[in-house]
């Protein structure tokens, strides 16, 4: 009895730290695919220039508490190219 419970605590915390960091990768790859998809909007609608740069950048944390000492963060950046497709053919034309 006194084995288990010392132990037992432990092992809820450790079970409980593995859930939170399990949540935490998810809400990685949430937020990059969200981000991934907020580029390919841009690039559908992108009506400038020939080519520009778009650059963005998104930080999730998960919250120190419980056996984390520390906070841990991920810092998800995003950049791609902005083409107009149309500016380019139309420039095409007239070097021809």
């Amino acid at each position: 009895m006194t084995e288990a419970a010392i132990a037992l605590p432990v092992i809820i915390l450790a079970a409980m730290l593995l859930v939170r960091m399990f949540v935490f990768y998810i809400e990685i790859l949430t937020t990059g695919i969200n981000e991934h998809e907020q580029a390919l909007k841009m690039q559908d609608s992108y009506s400038g220039m020939a080519i520009r740069t778009y650059e963005t950048g998104t930080e999730v944390v998960l919250l120190k508490g419980g056996l984390l000492r520390k906070s841990a963060g991920k810092q998800i950046d995003v950049k791609t190219y902005l083409i107009n497709e149309d500016f380019l053919v139309r420039s095409g034309e007239a070097l021809d």
